[in-house]
């Protein structure tokens, strides 16, 4: 087993375990919220900020096809979880920010 097999397993036993899922997404809801105010982006990362936005990441990573077949499910445990779509959108912004800052440390 490769490392990028072992990484596809554990990316799809995430997935398939929805209690997991919804509580991963439901704490990166209070974070969406206190960074879509008014520091918004530009707002500094803690240190469990950054652990929030690396596991929705892998949650997303988790629910990623070429085929889109599980883009439906992840919406549904995003508003089960009560993430709008803005809150997604600003997840996936602060990911992007967050990731840049770390390709500038290197």
């Amino acid at each position: 087993m490769t490392t990028d097999d072992a990484g596809s397993d554990k990316l799809a036993a995430l997935r398939e375990d929805e209690a997991r899922c919804i509580r991963i997404l439901a704490a990166c809801r209070r974070f969406a919220v206190n960074a879509g105010g008014t520091a918004g982006n530009y707002a500094t990362f803690a240190q469990n900020e950054e652990v929030l936005l690396q596991s929705f990441h892998d949650l997303e990573l988790a629910h990623a096809s070429p085929d889109g077949r599980y883009d439906q499910l992840f919406a549904q445990r995003c508003q089960r979880a009560g993430l709008t779509v803005a809150d997604v959108h600003m997840l996936q912004t602060r990911w992007s920010a967050f990731n840049n800052e770390d390709d500038l440390d290197e």
